[in-house]
């Protein structure tokens, strides 16, 4: 295996090096539970899963961080959680749906204002709502 064997992790080997490591620190002194790392991914699944804003995240985060012990390694922001994530590879595009979850937006209707699904069906044109 080379380097390239691992994708591209972004431009500094030693930010990937310090996420990594994340993986083994404790989310604060003495947890055995949760790590930096996986308590990141686990508060991150729950604002996938909730539709939660990055203003909602970020008071999480910080209210997260005021009930944990001193010395905690929560991250303050959405935007340190980000850094997190991308220094990992683990980036994401926004991209519109049909309101009526029946496309994406994206590929050939990528430039497409209604949806071909619902026109198609006779139903009401679903439009990109932004």
């Amino acid at each position: 295996m080379d380097d390239n064997d691992f994708g591209d992790f972004g431009s500094d080997p030693y930010e990937f090096a310090n996420v990594i490591g994340d993986g083994d620190q404790p989310v604060y002194p003495g947890c055995r539970k949760y790590t930096k790392l996986s308590a990141l991914v686990k508060l991150y699944n729950l604002k996938a899963k909730h539709g939660m804003s990055d203003v909602c995240f970020t008071e999480l985060l910080i209210l997260q961080g005021d009930l944990l012990p001193e010395g905690n390694t929560i991250p303050t922001s959405m935007y340190e959680a980000k850094k997190t994530f991308c220094a990992l590879g683990l980036s994401y595009e926004k991209m519109h749906a049909c309101p009526n979850d029946c496309i994406l937006y994206r590929k050939e209707y990528e430039d497409s204002t209604n949806c071909p699904t619902c026109v198609s069906q006779g139903g009401r044109k679903a439009k990109i709502q932004s």
